[in-house]
């Protein structure tokens, strides 16, 4: 019997008896597989690979008069100090977490798992009304929606803006009319770090120091 052979018995006999075979021994670690539990690891926070697929494969949606544009490194890259912040600028927004209903002036929003493709679900009521009803990528269920309403040249607009996991590291964006007409919407691949209004629009600057116009 060949050399082999005889160590893969003892092995068997050993298991079989119960026994702790040493194989570890000398070595640095054993490598023991954790449960997948939510897309990572034991938990971790990281999404899989077909939820982000979704998230990078999202169409950009772009009325015909919508314009965009991508400025290179207008400012130097810098460190973000808050991910969940994009609104701070603005005199008037909120921050909706998941399954509960958040109000702003006259609007209330909420966004929710979808029964039927596992999308995330944004809804949106005037006066009591639903005006919008938005499906989006499961990445962006990572923690909360954030919301704001500008005026630009004597037009009222909804913005608003949903994280995804740091694993995928996209923001999804979209731009509405009160009454729940889209005028843009993105899968956006920087990490943003403000938000600004313009007088024909807003602006969005990146970590990376680039920024993008959008003129509506």
């Amino acid at each position: 019997m060949s050399a082999v052979k005889c160590f893969a018995k003892r092995i068997a006999r050993g298991i079989r008896a119960g026994l702790s075979i040493g194989l570890c021994t000398g070595l640095s670690a054993c490598f023991v597989p954790l449960p997948m539990v939510g897309g990572g690891i034991a938990g971790a926070a990281r999404d899989s690979d077909a939820v982000r697929e979704e998230a990078w494969n999202y169409q950009e949606f772009k009325e015909k008069h919508v314009q965009t544009e991508i400025i290179k490194e207008v400012v130097p890259a810098r460190q973000r100090s808050n991910r969940n912040n994009y609104f701070a600028d603005f005199a008037e927004h909120v921050h909706i977490t998941r399954n509960t209903p958040t109000r702003m002036a006259s609007f209330e929003f909420n966004f929710v798992r979808s029964g039927t493709d596992n999308g995330l679900l944004i809804q949106v009521h005037h006066d009591g009304i639903r005006v919008l009803l938005e499906r989006i990528p499961a990445a962006f269920y990572m923690g909360d929606l954030q919301a704001t309403r500008i005026q630009i040249a004597g037009r009222d607009y909804l913005l608003l803006a949903a994280n995804s996991r740091t694993s995928t590291h996209r923001m999804w964006f979209g731009i509405f009319r009160p009454d729940g007409s889209k005028l843009y919407a993105a899968s956006l691949e920087q990490s943003v770090i403000r938000i600004s209004q313009n007088d024909d629009g807003i602006s969005l600057f990146f970590l990376s120091g680039d920024s993008m116009r959008i003129k509506i």
